[in-house]
Protein backbone atom coordinates (compact mmCIF):
# COMPACT_ATOMS: atom_id res chain seq x y z
CA UNK A 1 0.00 0.00 0.00
CA UNK A 2 2.80 2.44 0.95
CA UNK A 3 4.73 1.58 -2.22
CA UNK A 4 1.65 2.16 -4.39
CA UNK A 5 1.13 5.61 -2.82
CA UNK A 6 4.78 6.51 -3.45
CA UNK A 7 4.50 5.41 -7.08
CA UNK A 8 1.25 7.38 -7.48
CA UNK A 9 2.88 10.49 -6.00
CA UNK A 10 5.86 10.22 -8.34
CA UNK A 11 3.63 9.63 -11.35
CA UNK A 12 1.43 12.63 -10.59
CA UNK A 13 4.28 15.00 -9.83
CA UNK A 14 6.59 14.09 -12.72
CA UNK A 15 4.23 12.71 -15.39
CA UNK A 16 0.52 13.38 -14.77
CA UNK A 17 0.55 17.07 -13.85
CA UNK A 18 3.18 18.04 -16.50
CA UNK A 19 1.14 16.17 -19.13
CA UNK A 20 -2.01 18.09 -18.20
CA UNK A 21 -0.08 21.38 -18.38
CA UNK A 22 1.25 20.41 -21.81
CA UNK A 23 -2.28 19.61 -22.96
CA UNK A 24 -3.39 23.10 -21.90
CA UNK A 25 -0.80 24.66 -24.19
CA UNK A 26 -2.15 22.76 -27.21
CA UNK A 27 -5.55 24.49 -27.12
CA UNK A 28 -5.58 28.25 -27.91
CA UNK A 29 -8.18 29.25 -25.32
CA UNK A 30 -6.59 27.23 -22.54
CA UNK A 31 -3.16 28.44 -23.64
CA UNK A 32 -4.21 32.03 -22.95
CA UNK A 33 -5.52 31.15 -19.51
CA UNK A 34 -2.39 29.11 -18.70
CA UNK A 35 -0.18 32.02 -19.73
CA UNK A 36 -1.98 34.42 -17.38
CA UNK A 37 -1.94 31.72 -14.69
CA UNK A 38 1.85 31.57 -14.84
CA UNK A 39 2.08 35.37 -14.94
CA UNK A 40 -0.09 35.71 -11.85
CA UNK A 41 1.76 33.01 -9.93
CA UNK A 42 5.18 34.48 -10.76
CA UNK A 43 4.09 37.94 -9.68
CA UNK A 44 2.62 36.75 -6.37
CA UNK A 45 5.81 34.92 -5.45
CA UNK A 46 8.05 37.82 -6.48
CA UNK A 47 5.94 40.42 -4.64
CA UNK A 48 5.31 38.32 -1.52
CA UNK A 49 7.79 40.30 0.56
CA UNK A 50 6.95 43.79 -0.68
CA UNK A 51 6.35 46.44 1.94
CA UNK A 52 2.92 48.12 2.22
CA UNK A 53 4.00 51.32 0.45
CA UNK A 54 5.30 49.37 -2.55
CA UNK A 55 2.09 47.33 -2.73
CA UNK A 56 -0.07 50.46 -2.59
CA UNK A 57 1.91 52.11 -5.37
CA UNK A 58 1.55 49.08 -7.65
CA UNK A 59 -2.18 48.71 -6.87
CA UNK A 60 -2.87 52.38 -7.62
CA UNK A 61 -1.17 52.17 -11.02
CA UNK A 62 -3.01 48.97 -11.84
CA UNK A 63 -6.27 50.48 -10.60
CA UNK A 64 -5.90 53.50 -12.89
CA UNK A 65 -5.32 51.15 -15.83
CA UNK A 66 -8.40 49.08 -14.91
CA UNK A 67 -10.66 52.12 -14.51
CA UNK A 68 -9.56 53.61 -17.84
CA UNK A 69 -10.08 50.27 -19.55
CA UNK A 70 -13.57 49.99 -18.05
CA UNK A 71 -14.69 53.36 -19.35
CA UNK A 72 -13.26 52.71 -22.83
CA UNK A 73 -14.74 49.26 -23.24
CA UNK A 74 -18.12 49.25 -21.46
CA UNK A 75 -21.17 51.44 -22.00
CA UNK A 76 -22.09 51.13 -18.30
CA UNK A 77 -18.97 52.84 -16.95
CA UNK A 78 -18.84 55.36 -19.80
CA UNK A 79 -22.34 56.55 -18.88
CA UNK A 80 -21.67 56.36 -15.11
CA UNK A 81 -18.49 58.45 -15.21
CA UNK A 82 -20.14 61.07 -17.43
CA UNK A 83 -23.03 61.30 -14.95
CA UNK A 84 -20.88 61.66 -11.81
CA UNK A 85 -18.15 63.76 -13.42
CA UNK A 86 -15.30 61.34 -12.71
CA UNK A 87 -12.25 61.76 -14.96
CA UNK A 88 -10.57 58.37 -15.45
CA UNK A 89 -7.71 59.96 -17.42
CA UNK A 90 -6.55 61.87 -14.34
CA UNK A 91 -3.93 60.55 -11.93
CA UNK A 92 -6.68 59.98 -9.38
CA UNK A 93 -5.97 58.93 -5.79
CA UNK A 94 -7.53 56.21 -3.66
CA UNK A 95 -9.70 58.92 -2.03
CA UNK A 96 -11.01 60.02 -5.44
CA UNK A 97 -11.58 56.40 -6.45
CA UNK A 98 -13.84 56.10 -3.38
CA UNK A 99 -16.26 58.62 -4.94
CA UNK A 100 -17.30 56.05 -7.55
CA UNK A 101 -20.67 54.58 -6.44
CA UNK A 102 -20.49 50.92 -5.37
CA UNK A 103 -21.68 48.35 -7.90
CA UNK A 104 -24.53 46.29 -6.44
CA UNK A 105 -25.84 42.90 -7.48
CA UNK A 106 -29.01 44.66 -8.61
CA UNK A 107 -26.88 46.85 -10.90
CA UNK A 108 -25.30 43.77 -12.48
CA UNK A 109 -28.69 42.10 -12.95
CA UNK A 110 -30.17 45.27 -14.46
CA UNK A 111 -27.35 46.26 -16.81
CA UNK A 112 -26.32 42.84 -18.09
CA UNK A 113 -24.27 43.14 -21.28
CA UNK A 114 -23.57 46.84 -20.68
CA UNK A 115 -20.91 45.71 -18.19
CA UNK A 116 -19.19 43.35 -20.65
CA UNK A 117 -16.20 44.62 -22.64
CA UNK A 118 -17.09 45.07 -26.29
CA UNK A 119 -13.47 44.37 -27.24
CA UNK A 120 -13.59 40.78 -26.00
CA UNK A 121 -13.95 38.00 -28.56
CA UNK A 122 -17.19 36.18 -27.59
CA UNK A 123 -15.30 32.90 -28.01
CA UNK A 124 -13.00 33.94 -25.15
CA UNK A 125 -15.84 34.64 -22.71
CA UNK A 126 -16.69 32.13 -20.00
CA UNK A 127 -20.10 32.52 -18.34
CA UNK A 128 -20.57 31.91 -14.64
CA UNK A 129 -22.94 33.05 -11.92
CA UNK A 130 -23.04 33.57 -8.20
CA UNK A 131 -24.70 30.93 -6.07
CA UNK A 132 -27.86 32.97 -5.57
CA UNK A 133 -27.84 32.40 -1.80
CA UNK A 134 -29.39 35.81 -1.19
CA UNK A 135 -31.73 35.97 -4.17
CA UNK A 136 -31.43 35.74 -7.95
CA UNK A 137 -27.99 34.53 -9.11
CA UNK A 138 -25.76 37.18 -10.67
CA UNK A 139 -24.49 36.27 -14.13
CA UNK A 140 -20.88 37.27 -14.67
CA UNK A 141 -18.31 36.78 -17.42
CA UNK A 142 -14.69 35.73 -17.13
CA UNK A 143 -11.98 36.42 -19.69
CA UNK A 144 -8.64 34.58 -20.04
CA UNK A 145 -6.68 37.12 -17.96
CA UNK A 146 -9.27 37.33 -15.19
CA UNK A 147 -9.58 33.55 -15.00
CA UNK A 148 -5.83 32.91 -15.13
CA UNK A 149 -5.10 35.31 -12.28
CA UNK A 150 -7.99 33.89 -10.26
CA UNK A 151 -6.81 30.29 -10.67
CA UNK A 152 -3.23 31.19 -9.82
CA UNK A 153 -4.43 32.53 -6.46
CA UNK A 154 -5.48 29.00 -5.49
CA UNK A 155 -2.11 27.59 -6.59
CA UNK A 156 -0.29 30.32 -4.63
CA UNK A 157 -2.24 29.38 -1.49
CA UNK A 158 -1.20 25.73 -1.86
CA UNK A 159 2.42 26.77 -2.36
CA UNK A 160 2.28 28.87 0.80
CA UNK A 161 0.95 25.85 2.74
CA UNK A 162 3.70 23.58 1.31
CA UNK A 163 1.31 21.48 -0.77
CA UNK A 164 3.10 21.21 -4.15
CA UNK A 165 1.55 20.04 -7.42
CA UNK A 166 0.95 16.33 -7.42
CA UNK A 167 0.25 16.16 -3.68
CA UNK A 168 -2.60 13.91 -2.59
CA UNK A 169 -5.76 16.03 -2.30
CA UNK A 170 -9.11 14.79 -0.98
CA UNK A 171 -12.10 16.96 -1.90
CA UNK A 172 -15.02 16.74 0.50
CA UNK A 173 -16.86 18.93 -1.93
CA UNK A 174 -19.68 19.04 -4.45
CA UNK A 175 -19.61 21.22 -7.53
CA UNK A 176 -22.64 19.50 -8.99
CA UNK A 177 -25.96 18.17 -7.84
CA UNK A 178 -25.17 15.00 -9.78
CA UNK A 179 -23.07 12.77 -7.50
CA UNK A 180 -21.57 11.11 -10.55
CA UNK A 181 -20.43 14.34 -12.17
CA UNK A 182 -16.83 13.73 -11.10
CA UNK A 183 -16.99 10.02 -11.92
CA UNK A 184 -16.86 10.04 -15.72
CA UNK A 185 -14.03 8.12 -17.40
CA UNK A 186 -12.28 11.34 -18.45
CA UNK A 187 -12.66 12.89 -15.01
CA UNK A 188 -11.25 9.76 -13.37
CA UNK A 189 -8.18 9.99 -15.61
CA UNK A 190 -7.69 13.67 -14.78
CA UNK A 191 -8.18 13.05 -11.06
CA UNK A 192 -5.66 10.19 -11.15
CA UNK A 193 -3.14 12.36 -12.98
CA UNK A 194 -3.58 15.14 -10.42
CA UNK A 195 -3.57 12.70 -7.48
CA UNK A 196 -7.06 13.78 -6.36
CA UNK A 197 -10.02 11.94 -4.88
CA UNK A 198 -13.56 13.35 -4.74
CA UNK A 199 -16.05 12.70 -1.94
CA UNK A 200 -19.57 14.06 -2.40
CA UNK A 201 -20.41 16.28 0.57
CA UNK A 202 -24.11 16.76 -0.13
CA UNK A 203 -25.33 13.28 0.71
CA UNK A 204 -23.73 12.44 4.04
CA UNK A 205 -24.95 9.70 6.36
CA UNK A 206 -23.26 7.49 8.99
CA UNK A 207 -22.71 4.71 6.45
CA UNK A 208 -21.35 7.13 3.85
CA UNK A 209 -18.97 8.76 6.33
CA UNK A 210 -17.74 5.35 7.52
CA UNK A 211 -16.90 4.52 3.91
CA UNK A 212 -15.26 7.94 3.42
CA UNK A 213 -13.03 7.25 6.42
CA UNK A 214 -12.01 3.87 5.03
CA UNK A 215 -11.17 5.36 1.64
CA UNK A 216 -9.31 8.36 3.06
CA UNK A 217 -7.36 6.15 5.43
CA UNK A 218 -6.19 4.14 2.43
CA UNK A 219 -5.55 7.24 0.30
CA UNK A 220 -3.73 9.16 3.10
CA UNK A 221 -4.27 12.66 1.60
CA UNK A 222 -1.77 15.43 2.23
CA UNK A 223 -4.63 17.95 2.23
CA UNK A 224 -8.42 17.87 2.56
CA UNK A 225 -10.40 20.65 0.86
CA UNK A 226 -13.93 20.73 2.24
CA UNK A 227 -17.19 22.55 2.70
CA UNK A 228 -17.10 23.82 6.28
CA UNK A 229 -20.34 22.15 7.37
CA UNK A 230 -19.38 18.84 5.71
CA UNK A 231 -16.00 18.86 7.45
CA UNK A 232 -17.67 19.48 10.82
CA UNK A 233 -20.17 16.67 10.24
CA UNK A 234 -17.37 14.27 9.26
CA UNK A 235 -15.28 15.30 12.28
CA UNK A 236 -18.23 14.81 14.64
CA UNK A 237 -18.81 11.34 13.18
CA UNK A 238 -15.18 10.41 13.84
CA UNK A 239 -15.37 11.75 17.40
CA UNK A 240 -18.58 9.85 18.13
CA UNK A 241 -17.01 6.61 16.90
CA UNK A 242 -13.74 7.27 18.74
CA UNK A 243 -11.75 7.25 15.49
CA UNK A 244 -8.43 9.12 15.42
CA UNK A 245 -7.54 9.57 11.74
CA UNK A 246 -3.91 9.64 10.64
CA UNK A 247 -4.80 11.94 7.74
CA UNK A 248 -4.39 14.50 6.32
CA UNK A 249 -0.66 14.88 6.70
CA UNK A 250 -0.35 18.62 6.12
CA UNK A 251 -3.52 20.69 6.28
CA UNK A 252 -7.25 21.14 5.83
CA UNK A 253 -8.70 24.02 3.78
CA UNK A 254 -12.36 25.00 4.05
CA UNK A 255 -14.36 27.11 1.65
CA UNK A 256 -17.80 27.70 0.12
CA UNK A 257 -19.29 28.40 3.58
CA UNK A 258 -18.29 30.38 6.66
CA UNK A 259 -16.20 28.27 9.04
CA UNK A 260 -17.62 28.87 12.51
CA UNK A 261 -15.59 28.55 15.70
CA UNK A 262 -17.42 25.41 16.83
CA UNK A 263 -16.74 23.75 13.46
CA UNK A 264 -13.06 24.63 13.63
CA UNK A 265 -12.90 23.32 17.20
CA UNK A 266 -14.26 19.85 16.40
CA UNK A 267 -12.10 19.55 13.27
CA UNK A 268 -8.98 20.59 15.18
CA UNK A 269 -9.87 18.12 17.93
CA UNK A 270 -9.97 15.11 15.62
CA UNK A 271 -7.60 15.79 12.71
CA UNK A 272 -3.79 15.90 13.16
CA UNK A 273 -3.18 19.14 11.26
CA UNK A 274 -4.15 22.85 11.08
CA UNK A 275 -7.45 24.00 9.57
CA UNK A 276 -7.27 27.01 7.24
CA UNK A 277 -10.23 28.94 5.90
CA UNK A 278 -10.29 30.58 2.51
CA UNK A 279 -12.77 33.26 1.51
CA UNK A 280 -14.13 34.13 -1.90
CA UNK A 281 -17.09 34.01 -4.24
CA UNK A 282 -17.95 32.77 -7.69
CA UNK A 283 -18.56 36.33 -8.87
CA UNK A 284 -15.36 37.83 -7.41
CA UNK A 285 -12.89 34.98 -7.11
CA UNK A 286 -10.64 34.03 -4.20
CA UNK A 287 -10.41 37.12 -1.97
CA UNK A 288 -8.38 35.97 1.00
CA UNK A 289 -6.98 33.02 2.91
CA UNK A 290 -5.61 32.18 6.32
CA UNK A 291 -1.88 31.42 6.44
CA UNK A 292 -0.87 31.74 10.08
CA UNK A 293 -3.06 29.29 12.02
CA UNK A 294 -3.07 28.97 15.03
CA UNK A 295 -1.21 32.23 15.68
CA UNK A 296 -3.73 34.30 13.74
CA UNK A 297 -7.06 33.70 12.02
CA UNK A 298 -6.73 36.85 9.88
CA UNK A 299 -7.30 36.50 6.15
CA UNK A 300 -4.47 37.62 3.87
CA UNK A 301 -6.04 39.49 0.95
CA UNK A 302 -5.10 38.46 -2.59
CA UNK A 303 -4.08 42.04 -3.32
CA UNK A 304 -2.34 41.35 -6.70
CA UNK A 305 -5.75 40.46 -8.15
CA UNK A 306 -8.34 42.28 -6.02
CA UNK A 307 -8.65 45.60 -4.25
CA UNK A 308 -10.69 44.88 -1.12
CA UNK A 309 -12.04 47.85 0.85
CA UNK A 310 -14.70 48.74 3.45
CA UNK A 311 -17.77 50.55 2.16
CA UNK A 312 -17.95 52.89 5.15
CA UNK A 313 -15.36 54.83 7.13
CA UNK A 314 -14.62 54.36 10.84
CA UNK A 315 -16.59 51.09 10.96
CA UNK A 316 -14.56 48.03 11.94
CA UNK A 317 -17.41 45.87 10.64
CA UNK A 318 -18.36 47.03 7.16
CA UNK A 319 -19.75 45.82 3.86
CA UNK A 320 -16.97 44.38 1.69
CA UNK A 321 -16.31 46.04 -1.67
CA UNK A 322 -14.12 44.37 -4.29
CA UNK A 323 -12.50 45.69 -7.46
CA UNK A 324 -11.03 43.23 -9.94
CA UNK A 325 -7.61 44.37 -11.19
CA UNK A 326 -7.42 41.95 -14.14
CA UNK A 327 -11.03 41.91 -15.36
CA UNK A 328 -10.57 41.75 -19.11
CA UNK A 329 -14.17 40.64 -19.78
CA UNK A 330 -16.36 42.29 -17.14
CA UNK A 331 -14.97 45.19 -15.11
CA UNK A 332 -16.36 45.29 -11.59
CA UNK A 333 -15.39 48.46 -9.73
CA UNK A 334 -16.23 48.64 -6.01
CA UNK A 335 -18.53 45.62 -6.25
CA UNK A 336 -20.60 44.99 -3.13
CA UNK A 337 -20.18 41.23 -2.66
CA UNK A 338 -22.90 40.95 -0.02
CA UNK A 339 -20.70 40.07 2.97
CA UNK A 340 -19.74 41.93 6.12
CA UNK A 341 -16.06 41.87 7.06
CA UNK A 342 -14.01 42.87 10.09
CA UNK A 343 -11.42 45.33 8.78
CA UNK A 344 -8.19 46.40 10.51
CA UNK A 345 -8.29 49.71 12.38
CA UNK A 346 -7.67 52.65 10.06
CA UNK A 347 -9.17 51.00 6.97
CA UNK A 348 -10.83 53.49 4.63
CA UNK A 349 -13.13 53.36 1.61
CA UNK A 350 -11.21 53.34 -1.66
CA UNK A 351 -7.98 52.22 0.00
CA UNK A 352 -6.80 48.60 -0.26
CA UNK A 353 -6.96 46.44 2.84
CA UNK A 354 -4.26 43.77 3.01
CA UNK A 355 -5.91 41.68 5.72
CA UNK A 356 -9.38 40.95 7.05
CA UNK A 357 -9.66 40.09 10.71
CA UNK A 358 -12.79 38.10 10.01
CA UNK A 359 -15.72 37.57 7.68
CA UNK A 360 -18.96 37.78 9.65
CA UNK A 361 -21.27 36.57 6.92
CA UNK A 362 -24.00 37.67 4.55
CA UNK A 363 -25.45 41.15 4.90
CA UNK A 364 -28.98 39.71 4.85
CA UNK A 365 -28.35 37.06 7.53
CA UNK A 366 -29.71 39.04 10.46
CA UNK A 367 -32.64 38.57 12.82
CA UNK A 368 -34.50 41.85 13.12
CA UNK A 369 -36.23 43.28 16.18
CA UNK A 370 -39.36 45.43 15.77
CA UNK A 371 -37.45 48.53 16.97
CA UNK A 372 -35.11 48.32 13.94
CA UNK A 373 -32.14 46.77 15.73
CA UNK A 374 -30.86 43.31 14.85
CA UNK A 375 -28.85 40.30 15.96
CA UNK A 376 -26.31 39.21 13.35
CA UNK A 377 -26.44 35.61 12.18
CA UNK A 378 -22.87 34.93 13.32
CA UNK A 379 -24.12 35.02 16.91
CA UNK A 380 -26.24 31.87 16.61
CA UNK A 381 -23.50 29.29 15.86
CA UNK A 382 -21.82 30.53 19.04
CA UNK A 383 -25.05 30.11 21.00
CA UNK A 384 -25.56 26.57 19.69
CA UNK A 385 -22.03 25.23 20.11
CA UNK A 386 -22.62 23.67 23.56
CA UNK A 387 -25.77 21.75 22.64
CA UNK A 388 -26.10 18.27 21.05
CA UNK A 389 -27.19 19.73 17.71
CA UNK A 390 -25.60 18.70 14.43
CA UNK A 391 -27.09 21.55 12.37
CA UNK A 392 -29.71 24.23 12.77
CA UNK A 393 -31.50 27.07 11.02
CA UNK A 394 -33.05 30.14 12.60
CA UNK A 395 -35.96 31.21 10.39
CA UNK A 396 -37.70 34.55 10.92
CA UNK A 397 -41.13 35.12 9.38
CA UNK A 398 -42.44 38.43 8.05
CA UNK A 399 -44.26 39.08 11.37
CA UNK A 400 -40.88 38.86 13.26
CA UNK A 401 -41.68 35.48 14.85
CA UNK A 402 -38.80 33.01 14.89
CA UNK A 403 -38.67 29.23 14.54
CA UNK A 404 -35.45 27.44 15.40
CA UNK A 405 -35.06 24.23 13.39
CA UNK A 406 -32.50 21.81 14.80
CA UNK A 407 -31.09 18.48 13.68
CA UNK A 408 -30.43 16.81 17.06
CA UNK A 409 -27.90 14.17 17.91
CA UNK A 410 -28.95 11.15 19.94
CA UNK A 411 -28.26 12.93 23.22
CA UNK A 412 -30.75 15.76 22.60
CA UNK A 413 -33.26 16.08 25.45
CA UNK A 414 -36.18 18.22 26.64
CA UNK A 415 -33.71 20.04 28.87
CA UNK A 416 -31.67 21.00 25.78
CA UNK A 417 -34.84 22.16 24.04
CA UNK A 418 -35.77 24.39 26.98
CA UNK A 419 -32.23 25.75 27.30
CA UNK A 420 -32.05 26.67 23.59
CA UNK A 421 -35.41 28.42 23.71
CA UNK A 422 -34.34 30.32 26.82
CA UNK A 423 -31.02 31.52 25.43
CA UNK A 424 -32.52 32.53 22.06
CA UNK A 425 -35.33 34.36 23.86
CA UNK A 426 -32.79 36.27 25.95
CA UNK A 427 -31.13 37.47 22.76
CA UNK A 428 -34.43 38.26 20.99
CA UNK A 429 -36.59 39.94 23.65
CA UNK A 430 -40.23 40.49 22.80
CA UNK A 431 -40.24 38.03 19.87
CA UNK A 432 -42.21 34.79 19.83
CA UNK A 433 -39.76 31.85 19.61
CA UNK A 434 -40.56 28.23 18.74
CA UNK A 435 -38.31 25.20 18.21
CA UNK A 436 -38.81 22.20 15.97
CA UNK A 437 -36.63 19.15 15.38
CA UNK A 438 -36.03 18.11 11.77
CA UNK A 439 -34.08 15.39 9.99
CA UNK A 440 -32.08 17.78 7.80
CA UNK A 441 -31.57 21.46 7.07
CA UNK A 442 -32.32 22.56 3.49
CA UNK A 443 -29.45 24.05 1.49
CA UNK A 444 -29.43 27.10 -0.74
CA UNK A 445 -29.47 26.90 -4.53
CA UNK A 446 -25.68 26.64 -4.29
CA UNK A 447 -26.01 23.81 -1.75
CA UNK A 448 -24.65 25.92 1.10
CA UNK A 449 -25.79 26.01 4.69
CA UNK A 450 -27.39 29.28 5.81
CA UNK A 451 -27.85 29.11 9.60
CA UNK A 452 -30.00 32.25 9.67
CA UNK A 453 -32.75 33.32 7.26
CA UNK A 454 -35.07 36.29 7.70
CA UNK A 455 -38.11 37.32 5.67
CA UNK A 456 -38.45 40.65 7.42
CA UNK A 457 -37.94 43.74 5.30
CA UNK A 458 -35.97 46.24 7.45
CA UNK A 459 -37.64 49.58 8.00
Amino acid sequence: MVLSRVLQDCFSRYVGVPALRLQENLRPKKRQIASYFREGLRFRHSADYWQTEEKQKWILERLRFSVRKAVKETSYYKALFERIGFDPASTFSFEEFATIPPLSREDVLRTGQDLVSWRMNPKDLLADSSGGSTGEPVRIWWGPEDLGWHLSAHRFLMDQLSVPRGSRIAYLWGHHLDPGANDSFLQRIISYARNERWFDCFRLSPDVMAEYHRLMDAFQPDCIIAYASALAAFAEFLVQHKISPSYPRKCIITGAEKLFASQRAVATQVFPCPVYERYGGRDSGLMGFQLHIPRSEDFVIDWPNLLVEPETVDDIEANILVTKLHADAMPMLRYRVGDVGVFPAGSRPGHPAFTLQGVIGRILDKIWLPNGSFIHGAQFPHLMKDFPVREFMVVQAEDYTVNVEVVPTGAFSDRDRSAILKIVQQNLPGISITLSTVESIPRTKANKWRPVVTRVTPK
